[in-house]
């Protein structure tokens, strides 16, 4: 008999054990049972009748509880008090041969394999001493047979070694099943540790990836993972023919607005322009942080006329949206000149971004707040 596997995995081993186990003592003990009551019936005996009923109420009632998952180790005891019972009458009554006796020997391997072990070899020693003594005294009852002593010697000596070796045995699994599940503890804690060094180790290549990527004061993509990205986008573009124009913006008069408003405020303004160049870009553009106070951007598949909309919009937010002073929140109003270029058809990333540069430095020539093409 087998369990469903999804109630087996709810279930402890020793509780699965014990389930089978009661379900098995369920069909062995039935013949036991139907031969005690079937014998009542026969000789009129009510004793063996009310005996048999009894386990037979039991060891049912125990294996459906059991099976229902409840009870535990309560739901067997009465049906092998029961069956104990009916097996000690049967000894006591056990006929010409003595052949019932013999149903005795099944109490020591239902106690100790359906108890704990040491419960369970207490029960079956009991119940020997119990057998031994109405041994001794059948031959004074009524309707008994006396047992000679050599029977009862050889008797109580099987009835031992049976309740030995399977004491043994139950112990040596339980060892073995203590064992077993501290295995299985300290292979969990050290899964359990490997996967949360592997998700720290993970995270901290994440942090590591994200500090070598990044400036650490905007969140944009530093000098060098912008132009590993404009190398890629070089590529795509050449193999495409498609257009892409770059930008250089630097703040216009930054370095005065570091000496007279102090090093947070010119901070500020970086992290407010940076902000304001993601709101006006689409996802697909690229910008960084190159230099100090200069940014560079990638306005991929945009040809020259719609790159001039997108660098008017941009000088246009940047007059109009001044930033704000982390200490006094006044209002630090501010402009930046832009050099725009579109890729060449021998470009690689250096050549593109000098180009835009020098744009730049035209721009700023020309008087800043403005934009230049080259």
């Amino acid at each position: 008999m087998t369990l469903p596997a999804s109630e087996a995995e709810s279930l402890s081993e020793r509780e699965q054990q014990t389930r089978l186990r009661a379900a098995a003592f369920f069909v062995i003990g039935l013949p036991i049972i139907g031969y005690g009551i079937g014998t009542g019936i026969a000789e009129y005996s009510p004793a063996l009748m009310i005996l048999g009923t009894l386990s037979a109420l039991a060891v049912t009632i125990g294996a459906f509880t059991l099976w229902q998952k409840r009870g535990g180790y309560r739901a067997i005891r009465p049906g092998i008090a029961c069956h104990t019972a009916l097996t000690l009458y049967l000894v006591t009554f056990s006929g010409t041969e003595h052949a019932r006796s013999l149903w005795f020997l099944t109490v020591p391997l239902t106690s100790i394999m359906l108890l704990p072990p040491r419960e369970g070899t207490a029960w079956s020693v009991g119940a020997i001493a119990i057998a031994c003594a109405l041994m001794f005294q059948a031959g004074s009852l009524d309707g008994a047979q006396a047992y000679s002593s050599v029977f009862i010697v050889r008797y109580t000596i099987l009835a031992l070694m049976t309740t030995g070796v399977l004491c043994w045995s139950e112990v040596l699994l339980e060892r073995y099943q203590i064992r077993l599940q501290d295995q299985n503890t300290a292979l969990t804690a050290e899964r359990d540790h490997l996967e949360k060094e592997i998700i720290q180790r993970a995270a901290l290549e994440e942090e590591l990836r994200y500090l070598a990527t990044t400036d650490s004061l905007t969140g944009l993509l530093n000098r060098r993972a912008f132009m590993a990205a404009l190398a890629g986008e070089l590529t795509r573009s050449h193999r495409l023919n498609s257009p892409l124009t770059v930008l250089m913006i630097d703040i216009d008069h930054f370095k005065q607005i570091n000496d007279s408003l102090g090093h947070p405020a010119g901070d500020a303004v970086l992290v407010h322009l940076s902000a304001l160049l993601q709101e006006q870009l689409r996802s697909i553009d690229k910008l960084g942080r190159i230099g100090g106070e200069e940014f560079a951007i990638m306005l991929v598949d945009t040809p020259v006329d719609a790159a001039e909309i997108v660098v008017g919009r941009l000088l246009e937010a940047i007059r109009s949206r001044p930033a704000e002073h982390p200490e006094s929140h006044r209002p630090i109003p501010f402009t930046a000149s832009i050099g725009c270029t579109q890729r060449h058809p021998d470009d690689d990333e250096l050549t593109s971004l000098s180009r835009a540069d020098r744009a730049l430095y035209a721009a700023k020539q020309e008087g800043r707040d403005r934009s230049h093409w080259t």
